[in-house]
């Protein structure tokens, strides 16, 4: 299918106003130059056009940065280093915009060959809020935490219990971790809890090996060239990460992954399906079908084998607000837990689990 120009302009608008709010002017003037070009239409036009994929589903942008990211780091372009504070470089617009282009319009077979890689941040500011999820449910049953993470990337957010949180009022984890994610509570008061894990296993269209020393600069590439906060906390998890063993992350599909791992729901443990701004890219009708598998799966459960979907993922309304929903089973209990950001600051945790 080849994208009109409308569809290929409503994908960059919707991506342009994320970047507005979070504080991303180089992706901004970036994409006023994409939108400029698909007007006039030129090979970068094309190459837009000619992807097919839904442009907002797909993160048309991000994969378009993505590319072009890779292949400047692996080349060590000297316009990436300098205009990217992530990289120690400073913020120009006026440079960046001609420097990125001229040198996506060099390498454009090179960008559509690389495009057609996933967006894969594996975000792990998100980990503040999923870990004060996987408390709650903690303490809810006191059993240890058999997790099963879809999008799981390269199951950075698997490893929450390695990263020290800040919560304000309380704090748990590793006080020594290289990753400390400190000040992402804005409001609310989360418990506090050691989760004991039993078991953490993963699923990802295209899972990424931390162990190899290529799968650094695919995440790297997809960080946002002035967040310079989340290029130091994947560097910690991955410092974090690569003390682990390798984790179990198979590449599958989300829904069938996850109606084999919930065939069955072994006794003496709470299975945890969880997933981070994952569910947003599934077609309607898979999104529809894999909450099915799981609401089925939580009609067989019991006290002795709870089941607990953990969803943290952009509301309906405005897709810059993240809702950390929890439902569980038995009793098929939904609860919003709280309202962060997509990369995990700002939290508003919303509710009260009774803990002094």
């Amino acid at each position: 299918m080849r994208l009109t120009v409308e569809q290929a302009r409503t994908g960059c608008t919707w991506q342009r106003a994320l970047c507005v709010k979070n504080a991303a002017p180089t992706y901004v003037a970036l994409i006023d130059e994409l939108v400029r070009r698909l007007d006039e239409g030129d090979a970068v036009a094309e190459l837009l056009l000619e992807d097919g994929q839904d442009p907002v589903q797909s993160a048309l942008c991000l994969r378009l940065f993505g590319a072009v990211n890779r292949i400047a780091m692996a080349e060590s372009a000297d316009w990436l280093d300098a205009c990217y504070a992530t990289r120690g470089g400073f913020t120009d617009v006026e440079r960046v915009v001609p420097a990125f282009f001229g040198f996506l319009e060099s390498h454009v077979d090179e960008v559509r060959e690389q495009m057609k890689v996933n967006v894969q941040t594996n975000e792990v500011g998100r980990s503040a809020p999923l870990s004060a999820a996987m408390n709650h449910v903690s303490l809810a049953t006191g059993l240890p935490l058999r997790l099963l993470e879809v999008g799981a990337s390269a199951g950075l957010n698997m490893l929450f219990d390695g990263y020290f949180v800040d919560a304000g009022e309380g704090s748990w984890g590793p006080a020594d971790s290289p990753l400390r994610l400190t000040g992402h509570f804005t409001s609310g008061r989360p418990a506090a809890a050691v989760p004991s894990i039993d078991s953490r296993a993963g699923c990802d269209l295209n899972p990424i090996d931390v162990h190899d020393p290529s799968s650094a600069d695919l995440l790297r590439s997809f960080v946002w060239p002035e967040h310079v906060d989340r290029a130091r906390r994947l560097e910690a998890a991955l410092e974090v990460a690569r003390t682990e063993p390798p984790l179990a992350i198979e590449a599958s599909d989300a829904c069938a992954w996850v109606e084999s791992r919930l065939a069955e729901l072994p006794s003496g443990v709470m299975t945890v399906v969880f997933h981070s701004v994952v569910a947003t890219y599934f077609d309607p009708e898979v999104r529809d079908r894999f909450a099915k598998i799981i609401r089925a799966a939580g009609e067989r459960a019991g006290d002795d084998n709870p089941l607990a979907w953990i969803s943290l993922e952009p509301s309906k309304e405005d897709s810059s607000v993240v809702e950390l929903v929890c439902e569980t089973w038995p009793g098929d209990r939904r609860v919003l837990l709280a309202r962060t950001t997509p990369h995990g600051t700002d939290v508003r945790w919303e509710t009260w689990d009774g803990q002094e």
